[in-house]
């Protein structure tokens, strides 16, 4: 061999075996990753591409050279094929499977077209030896197909590279040096090309292999050292991007890094330009947000927005080398529906089914929390407690349907006339109590007055009867707590129901105030 050739030669080789490294490499790693498969293929057919050019160098004659050519040709019409859908799945786009077969049209024709060409000349109109050079090396006369495989192979190669760089521009810096490295790999070839159809090479080599061995340097760059197909950037849009959960990424110094489009919703000021900025700085709008974030504690979080009302904030370290936190991930969850359906639960246990107040259990509890947020410089407490008269009768004269009417009516009444502070709850049966926080025995009496009226003038029609009831209401009060909340809401109520007892002695339908001196100040019955 030629000493002139010896260094192309041994380029083209070391090229194809690292191809060939790199197609078995993709090959166990990353075949399944999206554009992983294709790769392997086009890796693969640089492999055959640049063996069969090496051997076609060293051929010792035209004959054989043709064959190395013929071989050369199993690979390079389909070669633009493969990068070109090996691109379109790494971005994340896809073609039907007619619109992918189409593509294999115009390399079959180049395939089948360059192993007849003795029958036509449509893809070399000569082929011949260049004299004077002291070495073998083909002069190839190009035909009309020639042309139209060049356009093929520089429309894919350059439609591949647009799709890299536009998806460049939706990415972060890290997937930006695996397409610029993916990007720099399909230029340097297509310049080669350039410069051997220029007619500038020297000896009239074809340097195509030459430099297609060189782009495969920075392919392994992108393989080893950028992760090309372990980390997509369509992994990026897919996963991170497209999660139903907002995510925010905060490096050490809880300064912004990253988020995600869903993100928005929780926190809809962000923008881009608040990526670099801390914690505080990019959230000046929620401070409750921020302070959440600093403290670094999972918790939920109060909205108060129309769409969404609740959110759960959750924290996971990011390990960098020696397992040394770098950052977090503050993930954001929206937990309005659990909330609200806890809160409905919640609800539905705690109220009585029949007319909507409070059942007896969740009465006395909200009764002792008023009673500890009772001030000693307030009005005092006061309960209210009455039944129906004759309520049993009612049951029995015109059946429990009518009974129910009554008790549902009478929750009305109550609905009607008391304020957001007061307390009322069914206690049992046909029994009602009225925990009212901050308010004087006679200002309870009065409001015992017009349920009791409000009642009386109940007209409820029942199967064409009208039904109509009465009640008896009695009345306690206390300025300060007897004990503890227990023992005093213990109290209000048996006072109260001795007040209803002594408004049933005096002939129902009344309001009777009970006064007790060691707990009730004194007032005049009224």
């Amino acid at each position: 061999m030629a000493h002139q050739l010896l260094v192309y030669v041994i380029l083209i080789l070391l090229g194809g075996a690292l191809s060939l490294f790199l197609a078995l490499y993709a090959l166990i790693r990353f075949r399944s990753a999206p554009g992983g498969g294709y790769y392997i293929l086009a890796a693969l057919m640089v492999s055959i591409l640049s063996f069969g050019y090496a051997l076609e160098l060293t051929s010792p004659d035209l004959e054989q050279i043709k064959f190395w050519i013929g071989i050369e040709y199993f690979a390079l019409p389909f070669l633009p094929v493969f990068t070109l859908l090996m691109c379109l799945e790494y971005v994340g786009m896809s073609l039907g499977p007619w619109k992918r077969r189409a593509l294999y049209v115009i390399p079959a024709l180049t395939f089948v077209l360059q192993h007849t060409n003795e029958l036509h000349h449509l893809y070399y109109t000569s082929i011949e030896l260049q004299p004077g050079l002291g070495f073998l090396v083909v002069d190839l006369e190009r035909g009309p197909w020639y042309t139209v495989h060049t356009i093929y192979l520089y429309g894919c190669l350059i439609l591949s590279m647009a799709l890299l760089l536009m998806r460049m521009r939706q990415v972060r810096n890290r997937f930006r040096l695996q397409i610029l490295a993916m990007t720099a790999g399909l230029l340097i070839p297509v310049v080669g090309n350039l410069y051997y159809l220029a007619g500038l090479s020297p000896y009239g080599l074809d340097l195509g292999p030459v430099f297609i061995s060189i782009s495969f340097v920075f392919h392994s760059m992108a393989l080893f050292r950028y992760q090309m197909f372990n980390v997509v950037p369509i992994a990026r849009e897919s996963v991170f991007e497209s999660m139903g959960d907002g995510v925010l990424v905060l490096n050490e110094q809880n300064v912004l890094v990253d988020y995600n489009r869903a993100v928005l919703r929780f926190i809809p000021e962000l923008t881009k330009r608040s990526i670099g900025r801390k914690v505080e700085a990019a959230m000046v709008p929620y401070p409750e947000i921020a302070k959440c974030i600093i403290a670094g504690n999972e918790c939920d979080l109060k909205l108060d927005r129309a769409d969404l009302e609740y959110a759960h904030v959750r924290f996971s370290p990011i390990n960098g080398r020696s397992s040394r936190c770098s950052g977090r991930i503050v993930t954001f969850v929206d937990i309005t529906d659990r909330i609200l359906l806890e809160q409905e639960l919640k609800r539905l246990a705690s109220t009585d089914g029949l007319t909507g107040l409070f059942n007896k259990n969740a009465l006395i509890e909200h009764s002792k929390q008023a009673l500890q947020e009772q001030t000693q410089c307030g009005s005092g407490i006061s309960v209210i407690m009455f039944d129906v008269d004759h309520f049993k009768r009612v049951n029995d004269t015109f059946g429990h349907e009518a009974g129910d009417r009554v008790l549902s009516e009478v929750a009305d009444v109550i609905r009607r006339e008391l304020d957001e502070k007061a307390i009322a709850g069914r206690y049992g049966g046909d029994e009602f109590v009225l925990c009212l926080p901050d308010t004087l025995p006679k200002e309870a009496w009065m409001l015992a007055e017009r349920i009791r009226v409000g009642v009386e003038r109940m007209k409820i029609v029942v199967e064409g009867r009208e039904v109509r009831v009465t009640s008896s209401i009695g009345v306690s009060h206390t300025d300060a707590l007897i004990h503890n909340e227990t023992d005093c809401m213990q109290a209000l109520m048996r006072y109260a129901d001795k007040g209803l007892y002594r408004a049933k002695q005096l002939g129902r339908n009344r309001v009777n105030l009970y006064q007790n001196p060691a707990v009730l100040e004194p007032l005049e019955a009224q």
